[in-house]
């Protein structure tokens, strides 16, 4: 998947609910509560793998259709999903190449 904010993927007809990779920044008002935060977001569906309390952020994963869900929590300022590298495949491998050869 070339986009990790691909909503639905279709499979023999059937719609497949994707997880997306997140950060959730919590406000400077509710970096002291980050933990109670981060509780709100797991009921909501959020897969909780760290959090930053230094800098108030929180990484985990969520379903997409979730998302608005995490951003209407009391303390949370923003949901980022992220970005993934495009996949050139061969295209990539050729242009390598090319670039050796001119070295």
């Amino acid at each position: 998947m070339p986009d990790l904010e691909l909503r639905r993927l279709s499979l023999c007809g059937r719609a497949i609910r994707a997880r997306v990779r997140v950060a959730v920044a919590v406000t400077d008002e509710a970096v002291d509560r980050i933990q109670q935060v981060a509780a709100t977001c797991r009921a909501l569906g959020f897969e909780h793998d760290s959090t930053l309390g230094g800098i108030g952020v929180l990484t985990g994963s969520a379903k997409f259709e979730d998302l608005s869900k995490l951003r209407a929590v009391p303390g949370v300022l923003a949901v980022e999903t992220e970005r993934s590298r495009p996949d050139y495949g061969p295209f990539r491998q050729r242009l390598g190449q090319s670039r050796a050869r001119r070295r």
